[in-house]
């Protein structure tokens, strides 16, 4: 059985990819907040969907990116050093 190894530079960038899903759907809250006209407080209040809406984002975008790498490198294997 083979071993994964997970660098820290991959899990960076993943944090990373994450952060900018997380900030996008605060992004579409305040767009929520601002369009309804409703209160600040739901900034806060809606945190736990925010975060949830984030890793669907992400789930999303990490879908995208296999599938591009898929087309862009069909039959491509990383080798191991």
């Amino acid at each position: 059985m083979k071993n994964i190894i997970i660098t820290p530079r991959q899990i960076k960038r993943e944090l990373i990819i994450w952060l900018l899903c997380l900030i996008i759907a605060i992004g579409l809250n305040v767009y929520a907040i601002i369009i309804y006209s409703t209160s600040w407080s739901e900034l806060y209040s809606q945190a736990g969907y925010v975060v949830v809406l984030s890793f669907f984002l992400y789930v999303i975008l990490w879908i995208f990116r296999g599938l591009f790498r898929l087309i862009r490198f069909p039959g491509r294997k990383k080798e191991n050093s």
